[in-house]
C-alpha cells in the first residue's frame, strides 16, 4: 500500500470521527433542552464531560482501532468465485492422477492373465503358441515389415539390434491379432464351436499379455543405465504393480541403506602396515640430484687438458704409485712393461 493511499484513509477516518462527535454533541443538546430547568442545572456538567469524552481520546488510537477492523483485503486469503456451470462444461473434465478402472472381468480370467503380466510366458510355451498361427493371406500387413537392405548397410550395429527387437515385438502383436480374428471369424459363422472360439480368444490374450510384459521389461532397461550400481541390486527381480519397480521401493531402499550402514559398523578395521624405512630414505629423491662423490674422485677441471692445463689444479699421485697411471692399470699391464720399468735404475748406474 502506498503512503498516499494510507494518508487518504487516515483523513477519511478523522472526518468520520468528527461527524460522530458532532452527532453525539447535538444529541446531548436535544436531551438537555427537553428537560426542566432543575434537571438542566444538575446535568450540565455531566453533559459537558460526556461531550468532551470522545475528544479526550487520542486520534491515533481511534484510527488504529478502525484500521484494525478494516484490514487490507490483500493480506488475507481471497475467496475465488465459483464459475458458471456452462463455463465449466466448456472447459472440459479434469484429468485425475490416479488411474480409473472399469468393471471387473471374470475372476478365472484375471487369475490367468496376471501371472503372465508379471513374469511373461515360458519360452517353450510361447514358441509353441506362436507356431499355431500364421498371418492370414488376405491381411498380410499384420506381418512385421523387414528393414530395407540399403538402409541396413549404412545403419549402425546398435540401430540394427534395436530394430530387430521392435520387429519381434511387432510380429508377436500381429500373431495376437490373428488369433483374435480367427475367433471372431468363427463367431460370424451360424454353427460355430463355442469352445474353439474361447480357445482362440484365450491364445490371443496370452500373446498380448506377454507382449505387455516385454514392453515393461524394455522400460526397465531404458531406466537402469542411469542409476547407481549399488542401487541395481535393490531393483533386481522386483515385480511390477501400479509402479514400474513396485510401490514398496522406498521401503526397500531404506532397508538396503540400513543393512549397508550396519555392515560398515561390523566390518573389522585393519590398520595399515607401516612402510619399511630404507637407509637411503633421508637422501633427496629428485632425479636431478647426483649426490656427493665418494672416494678420491676430484671435480673436473675448469679448463680442458688440451689447453695446456692453464689454471687447472694438478693432481698429486699417491705414494708408492707412479704418476700418470692408476693402480688398476698397473695391475693389468704386461710383464714386459714391468721388466722395462725395473731395469731403468741399473742402466743409470
Amino acid at each position: 500500500m502506498s503512503k498516499r493511499s494510507a494518508d487518504d484513509k487516515i483523513e477519511r477516518y478523522k472526518a468520520k470521527i468528527r461527524k460522530l462527535e458532532e452527532k453525539q454533541y447535538r444529541k446531548r443538546i436535544r436531551i438537555i433542552d427537553s428537560s426542566d430547568s432543575e434537571e438542566k442545572s444538575d446535568n450540565e456538567p455531566q453533559t459537558i464531560e460526556d461531550a468532551a469524552a470522545p475528544a479526550d481520546l487520542p486520534v491515533g488510537e481511534i484510527v488504529e482501532d478502525i484500521t484494525s477492523d478494516h484490514a487490507d483485503p490483500e493480506q488475507g486469503p481471497i475467496a475465488t468465485p465459483e464459475l458458471d456451470p456452462d463455463i465449466l462444461l466448456a472447459l472440459g473434465e479434469a484429468s485425475e492422477d490416479t488411474p480409473q478402472y472399469g468393471e471387473k472381468i471374470h475372476d478365472n480370467l484375471a487369475r490367468l492373465w496376471l501371472p503372465i503380466l508379471r513374469k511373461g510366458l515360458d519360452k517353450e510355451a510361447k514358441q509353441k503358441l506362436m507356431k499355431q498361427f500364421l498371418i492370414p493371406n488376405n491381411c498380410s500387413l499384420l506381418h512385421a515389415p523387414k528393414l530395407n537392405p540399403e538402409i541396413s548397410a549404412f545403419a549402425s550395429e546398435a540401430t540394427r539390434s534395436k530394430d530387430k527387437r521392435v520387429e519381434a515385438v511387432q510380429q508377436q502383436l500381429g500373431l495376437g491379432i490373428t488369433a483374435l480374428n480367427k475367433g471372431l471369424s468363427l463367431l460370424l459363422e451360424p454353427d460355430h464351436d463355442k469352445v474353439q472360439v474361447i480357445k482362440y480368444l484365450s491364445d490371443s490374450s496370452r500373446l498380448l499379455c506377454d507382449l505387455h510384459f516385454i514392453e515393461t521389461e524394455a522400460r526397465k532397461k531404458f531406466v537402469t543405465p542411469g542409476l547407481d550400481r549399488s542401487f541395481l541390486s535393490v531393483i533386481q527381480g522386483v515385480d511390477r504393480d501400479e509402479m514400474l519397480f513396485g510401490s514398496k521401493l522406498p521401503e526397500k531402499i531404506k532397508a538396503s541403506k540400513a543393512i549397508e550402514k550396519q555392515g560398515l559398523q561390523i566390518k573389522k578395521v585393519t590398520a595399515a602396515a607401516p612402510k619399511a624405512t630404507s637407509s637411503t630414505s633421508s637422501q633427496p629423491s629428485t632425479s636431478n640430484y647426483r649426490g656427493r662423490p665418494q672416494g678420491n674422485w676430484n671435480y673436473p677441471s675448469r679448463y680442458p687438458s688440451a689447453r695446456g692445463g692453464r689454471g687447472a689444479p694438478r693432481r698429486t699421485a699417491p705414494a708408492g704409485r707412479p704418476a700418470g697411471r692408476p693402480a688398476a692399470l698397473q695391475s693389468q699391464s704386461k710383464p714386459s712393461y714391468q721388466s722395462n720399468r725395473q731395469r731403468a735404475p741399473t742402466h743409470q748406474q
